[in-house]
């Protein structure tokens, strides 16, 4: 079995992986899910990934880092330092990666995003993410996690890699995904990452949609030895 390490993203906190993980569990595995201080405007890149560092010390053995969104240029970021772990970009921003040329739209189209504030943080209104974020969620589900949102900021330096990390890397893209363009997630996948991504069904937060269906995909893909390629060399 695996330890599946969780690194969730923007506005979120670790919290929103609280119905995947006992799914994972039951499956056998570990699971680690650190709270990063996105929130923070003077956290910089390495601070914000030190919780997950420093929650996988004492891990050995098949390790799988599992990037949602923003999360996934977190995900890369600690994957660095555990090449022989698995990463996994779901529903991924990419964030900091550049884009191949030829690359389609990234955003859905009018997709409502919170402005940045004189802080530097963006913040989400309540009933606003009900609407646009958790369309599909219980509206007293969708509820709880809009009002568990957290403002969010990013670090004033560039984005510390040059590309994806060398890891054994899948992407899992969601034909619906409310923030981004299926379109676009497919190329990235196969001209950034050099590897065929994987659809799922549903929308941009299939932990909290459907966690039984991404367990279940999850604990397929754990242990395998070549879940896709590097970036192409």
């Amino acid at each position: 079995m695996a330890t599946f390490c969780l690194i969730h993203g923007a506005w979120h906190e670790a919290s929103c992986w609280d119905q995947l993980t006992p799914r994972l569990e039951a499956h056998g595995h570990q699971v680690i899910a650190p709270d990063l201080p996105l929130h923070d405007p003077a956290a910089g890149w390495e601070e914000r990934i030190r919780p997950a560092l420093d929650a996988l010390e004492e891990v050995d053995g098949p390790l799988v880092i599992v990037g949602h969104s923003q999360g996934t240029g977190y995900a890369a970021m600690v994957a660095t330092q555990r090449p022989d772990a698995q990463l996994v970009y779901l529903c991924p921003r990419l964030g900091g990666f550049a884009e191949p040329a030829g690359a389609p739209p990234r955003f859905r189209e009018g997709f409502p995003f919170p402005s940045t504030r004189a802080d530097g943080t963006s913040v989400w209104d309540p009933d606003a993410a009900v609407d646009t974020m958790y369309p599909r969620l219980d509206p007293a589900a969708a509820r709880i996690l809009a009002e568990g949102l957290r403002p969010m900021a990013m670090p004033s330096a560039p984005f510390p890699l040059d590309g994806p990390p060398e890891n054994s890397t899948v992407l899992i893209y969601a034909a619906d995904d409310e923030f981004f363009e299926p379109a676009w997630e497919r190329f990235m996948a196969r001209e950034l990452l050099g590897t065929d991504p994987v659809e799922i069904l549903g929308g941009h937060f299939p932990m909290v949609e459907d966690p039984e269906s991404l367990a279940e995909l999850l604990d397929g893909l754990a242990g395998r030895s070549a879940l896709g390629v590097s970036r192409p060399g």
